[in-house]
């Protein structure tokens, strides 16, 4: 089973980050959970942006029970300064499917079928996002992978919770670093822990390790050929070359035998021998 989450504002905030963790023994670590929400006496829905000085210690066990069981994590972030996946499919709707799709492709394993729950995401009325993203990874894939994709509020599971904690916690340094939140804060606190256990300083650069993956998304390829394609729309047009104006019919080719001549039709060749 696979829990899909994101975080920031992908109309409008500077960095977006979407994750997805997956989770193979659900049930195990949900009594995990729960024993954790028990010692701390922590009731409330785990969401990253919640995380004060009574409850960060709580977080910070959370992500080290995370990380010590069997559950594998993958995130792309967004820098819409440097890569912004809305141009490059034309709206913000557009833009959440694709990375949701890329993401969940990478993330299943050969042979394997998957769950994905989602949190609610907004979708215009023509369209169906859990449909969109189980109908196209399977494409990819070229088989039977995604079985099901469902959205859910994330008060009703704690997986959605546990992947809005490192969805949160990853792309609070990308902000931190921007300037666009601080590094001192609780949640700067537990973001860092999070590197610590992981046994790295940042980020930034990516970073793959024991089943944690961070992909910093990018589309160079894509930015050359637009760019290709706006410096030839830009070009002088040439005029047409006068032999092949419509008014003036090209001369019609004739069929040579072997021998150099015309072949009349059924028979030989004619002309010089």
């Amino acid at each position: 089973m696979a829990f899909f989450d994101e975080t920031g504002a992908i109309a409008s905030d500077r960095f977006f980050v979407v994750g997805m963790l997956r989770i193979e023994d659900h049930s195990a670590l949900l009594k995990e959970v729960k024993a954790l929400r028990s010692r701390h006496k922590y009731r409330e829905e785990f969401k990253f942006w919640s995380i004060t000085e009574a409850n960060k210690q709580a977080y910070k066990d959370l992500i080290d029970l995370l990380l010590n069981s069997e559950a594998r994590f993958s995130c792309f972030v967004a820098d819409r300064h440097v890569a912004d996946p809305v141009a490059r499919f034309g709206n913000t709707f557009a833009a959440y499917e694709k990375l949701t799709i890329q993401l969940a492709h990478g993330s299943i394993k050969p042979y394997e079928l998957m769950t994905v729950i989602a949190d609610n995401y907004s979708a215009p009325n023509e369209r169906s996002f859990e449909q969109t993203v189980k109908t196209q990874c399977n494409r990819r894939l070229k088989r039977l992978g995604v079985v099901s994709v469902v959205q859910v509020d994330s008060g009703a599971t704690e997986g959605l919770q546990l992947v809005d904690i490192l969805v949160g916690a990853v792309g609070s340094e990308f902000r931190a670093n921007a300037g666009l939140a601080s590094h001192v804060a609780h949640k700067a606190e537990v973001a860092a822990h999070l590197r610590a256990r992981l046994g790295t300083s940042t980020f930034n650069l990516g970073f793959v390790k024991n089943g944690f993956s961070v992909a910093i998304y990018e589309h160079e390829e894509w930015l050359r050929r637009a760019q290709k394609r706006l410096a030839n729309s830009s070009r002088t047009v040439e005029p047409p070359n006068r032999a092949a104006e419509p008014d003036e019919p090209k001369p019609r080719k004739t069929r040579r035998g072997r021998r150099g001549g015309r072949r009349r039709r059924g028979g030989r060749p004619t002309g010089t021998a």
